[in-house]
Parts: structure tokens; sequence; C-alpha cells
């Protein structure tokens, strides 16, 4: 049970290596071991009485091919999400390849000492897939979560951006007041000089009270000396 145990992941971790290097869909180890199944499965399809029944030989071919297929086509796939669906129809397609074989044992086409080898491939076939799709699958969650994160430092970033021509929009609307407010401060420094100048007028007036006041004083003052200087008439 613990030789088993052990088998089992290191075969998992076969399988993840397997496609984490991989160039190529042939170099993928579920790949490998579906073409072999495919290669049995032709060897007897293609004998009769099998090859007779052309309707359960086609459903039988169509069906192991498409195990196959799904591989090959999910490898090119942008998006590891996107690769465990393909693989998940391959899954399928090898319960329909055993199936039709079990038809066509009961049909007698095949004996059960000939599916022995083709069950031991799909006991190795079917680990390999759903490893693969488990994998893909963990993985394919953390890309996007990265993708979303990074989608949500766009969208903040990109609202911070259209954010910023508001404010740059309300700085000219107080640098437009500027001048008015010049404008008030320049009329209120003429109005004040307006007051000094007034207020230097009405000086000036009452100096020129105060001086012919003065004046005034001096001439009475001149009429009285006058007045002492002239002799008395008898």
């Amino acid at each position: 049970m613990l030789l088993s145990t052990h088998f089992s992941t290191a075969y998992r971790l076969l399988v993840i290596t397997d496609v984490a290097g991989a160039r190529h869909y042939r170099e993928l180890i579920a790949w490998q071991i579906g073409d072999q199944l495919r290669i049995e499965t032709f060897k007897l399809t293609r004998r009769p009485p099998f090859a007779r029944d052309f309707r359960h030989q086609s459903q039988t071919e169509d069906a192991i091919d498409s195990v196959c297929r799904n591989i090959a086509e999910g490898f090119g796939c942008e998006s590891h999400d996107e690769f465990a669906r393909f693989l998940v129809i391959s899954r399928r397609s090898l319960n329909e390849v055993f199936d039709t074989l079990r038809s066509a044992e009961l049909k007698r086409y095949v004996t059960r000492e000939e599916l022995v080898p083709l069950q031991a491939l799909g006991r190795r076939l079917y680990p390999a897939l759903s490893n693969l799709i488990a994998y893909l699958r963990r993985t394919g969650k953390r890309a996007q979560d990265r993708t979303d994160k990074n989608r949500n430092r766009t969208n903040n970033d990109r609202d911070r951006t259209n954010s910023d021509p508001d404010r740059t929009d309300k700085r000219p609307a107080r640098t437009d007041n500027r001048p008015a407010r010049t404008d008030n401060d320049q009329d209120r420094t003429d109005n004040d000089r307006d007051r000094t100048d007034n207020d230097q007028d009405r000086t000036d007036n009452d100096q020129d009270r105060t001086d012919n006041d003065q004046d005034r004083t001096d001439n009475d003052r001149d009429r009285t000396s006058q007045k002492k200087d002239r002799p008395d008439t008898p």
C-alpha cells in the first residue's frame, strides 16, 4: 500500500513536470498513453468481424481519436483553464472508448483477453488526465487571480488619472479670479488716494482761511496804529 502511494505521488509529479516543460503535445505523457491506446484499438477495429460493422467501427475509432485529438488541441490553448476543458472532453471520450469495446466484446468481435492490454493503458491514462486537469485548474486560478489584481490596479490608476483633470480644471478658475481681485485692490487704492487728495485739499483750504484771518488781524493792527499816530485836532 505504501509503495502504491509513493508510485501514485511520483507519477503525479511526473505528469505535472511533463506538462510544465513540454514544447509539443507529443511530449505529453497523457497524449503518449492515449496514442498507444489508439494503436491497440485500431488493431481490433480493423479486423473482421469488427471491421464489417461499419457503424460500430466508426464510433469506436472516432472516440479514441477524440481522446488524442482533444489533448493535442488543448495544448495549443492560451490559458490553463481552457486547456483543462479540452482534457475533460478527452476523458469523456475515453469513457466512450471502453464502452464501445465492451459492446464489441458482447458482440463477440473481441475477447476479454484481447482487451486486457487496452484496459491497462486506460488505468494509466485516467489518472494522467485527471492529475493534469487538476494542475491546470489550480495554476489557472492563480494566473486569473494575478490578472484580476493587475486589472484592478490598472482601473484604479485610470480612475486617478481621470480625476486629475478635474482638479487641474479647478485651478485656472482660481487663477482667473486673481485679476478681478487685483482690479478691486487697485480701485481701493485709487479711492484711498482720492480721499487723501480731498483731505489735502481741505487742509489747504483751512490753511488759506487761517492765512486770511491772519491778514485781517494784521490789517486791523495797522489801522489801530495809524489812528494812534494821527495828531489830535484843536
